[in-house]
């Protein structure tokens, strides 16, 4: 039995998930990492701490049972995107790795649109200029630390760091390039005119390929260190949000029929994979490369979506390890609407549609009556009206969406139901929530040679009947709040 290894390092934590040549999941296991936040704005990750928490994900995944005796054929990854680590020429990192959450390169970013103007950036990238991506992060380094800068020879996002560890190979992908504002979405390569125009070194960043392309094998040393065979294939690999798509049932819009993606992650996602690139002219929505070769992304994408769930959490249940389960279970006892409540889920500023670093979230409505399972339930539908935000846009751009799948480590039965009523379609629960180490797995699977390439057909998921349909009178009523929601946002302080 031959198994291909998914790894996928999220913003806390890598998973690994293993498939055999029949897509069956053989096993998943996980382990965590720290995010330095040493000044406000600022978050930044240890690359060594993602290889200690592959090693240890690595070792309780190879003494599964299910594992014992397996041809351990690939590896394949995923990883955050936006990010930026800096490697010298050994590949080792020279600093701290900027993570997708940091946001102190906010003078890069207006700079960035000043140099190029936001039409044309859009146009050429699929994307505006944000401080989250990873051009005002490398312009950042480059203005704030020259030393650290010069030492640097490659600049890549976090699972191709990892990759080169891996494989002693430094290389990238089309999907993570694509959201890092320097690649030409239609010509799937770096815009090196882009470059030029905002000072960074088009040498510095790795040569791409597509996501199920072989990087190279698994070499002596890292073999040793995870207890894998030498020699072993490993796949370049792809972008989260793309891979989870795939790893969801959704390579092809063709094969999607009209279904959408719903991540419920640390952010949030709404993703629909094209068959030619499309973007918002006013660059409200991320353009993107799918990790299928010949396929594109839409994605709307919003900066709290788990986020705020934990928020309330911690608010509201402060050290309670039940916190979370009672909270909800509370929750589905307040009617849809949560008495008047209205959440807008800035917590962290917002990307899609409001692209403000600057903007607060904020608690609409309140009176003395609302309690805990009011808070919790307005939290869970202020992230479901911002991605019905998203959604719209995308509905602007010719995506037709007809129902949604909804994965990720928020995911619930109670939010499974507000995103169906808010969005107005069918969503299903994903078969499993962690898509992004799925598609990792079914990237590696290609590049080992076990299946056929992810743009001609993959091993299906297995059949879910967890269906949520919309309740008529629910949709009937958040039409309206939603209406309210939309108008808050211009009411709200700035600092």
């Amino acid at each position: 039995m031959r198994v291909s290894i998914g790894i996928d390092l999220g913003s806390s934590r890598v998973k690994l998930l293993a498939l055999d040549e029949e897509g069956n999941v053989l096993g998943m296991t996980m382990a965590s990492y720290a995010t330095d936040s040493r000044q406000p704005g600022y978050a930044e990750q240890n690359p060594d701490r993602w290889w200690d928490a592959l090693r240890l994900a690595m070792s309780e995944m190879l003494s599964r049972p299910a594992l014992r005796g397996a041809d351990v054929a690939a590896l394949g990854l995923s990883g955050q995107m936006h990010s930026a680590v800096f490697l010298d020429a050994a590949g080792v990192p020279v600093r701290p790795a900027l993570m997708w959450s940091d946001g102190r390169a906010e003078a890069e970013t207006k700079e960035i649109e000043k140099r190029i103007s936001r039409s044309e950036l859009v146009a050429r990238t699929g994307n505006r200029s944000n401080v989250s991506f990873t051009a005002p992060k490398i312009m950042w380094v480059a203005a704030h630390e020259p030393e650290v800068f010069a030492r640097t020879r490659w600049i890549v996002q976090p699972k191709d760091a990892i990759r080169a560890r891996l494989t002693g190979k430094v290389a990238g992908d089309v999907s993570d390039a694509s959201a890092t504002l320097l690649f030409d979405l239609k010509a799937r390569t770096w815009a090196t005119d882009i470059c030029e125009k905002l000072g960074i070194d088009a040498r510095l960043l790795p040569p791409l390929f597509e996501s199920e392309s072989l990087a190279g094998e698994l070499r002596e040393d890292a073999a040793r260190a995870l207890g894998l065979p030498v020699g072993i294939a490993v796949a370049v690999g792809g972008a989260d949000a793309p891979a989870a798509a795939l790893g969801l049932g959704l390579a092809r819009e063709e094969d999607a029929k009209g279904t959408v993606l719903i991540s419920l992650g640390t952010g949030g996602q709404v993703l629909a994979p094209v068959t030619d690139p499309r973007v918002d002219p006013d660059g409200r929505l991320h353009g993107l490369c799918h990790v299928v070769p010949g396929q594109w992304c839409v994605m709307a994408a919003i900066l709290s979506a788990a986020a705020s769930l934990d928020w309330v959490v911690r608010l509201l249940r402060p050290d309670d390890p039940n916190g979370s389960r009672e909270l909800l279970a509370a929750a589905t006892k307040v009617p849809a609407g949560s008495d008047g409540l209205i959440f807008l889920p800035y917590l962290r500023g917002e990307r899609t549609p409001h692209f403000d670093p600057a903007a607060r979230g904020a608690m609409i409505g309140m009176r003395i009556s609302h309690g805990a399972p009011e808070l919790t339930r307005a939290v869970l539908e202020g992230v479901a009206f911002a991605m019905a935000e998203g959604l719209d846009l995308m509905r602007g751009i010719g995506v037709e969406p007809k129902s949604g799948v909804v994965a990720g480590g928020g995911v619930n039965r109670l939010w499974q139901q507000i995103i169906a009523d808010v969005l107005n379609i069918p969503v299903a629960l994903g078969a499993t929530e962690h898509g992004s180490a799925r598609g990792a797995a079914l990237l590696g699977a290609v590049a080992a040679g076990m299946i056929p390439s992810t743009g001609k057909g993959v091993p299906p998921l297995p059949a879910d009947t967890r269906l949520m349909q919309p309740d008529p009178a629910n949709v009937s009523l958040y039409a309206g709040i939603s209406a309210t929601y939309r108008e808050l946002y211009g009411r709200l302080p700035r600092s």
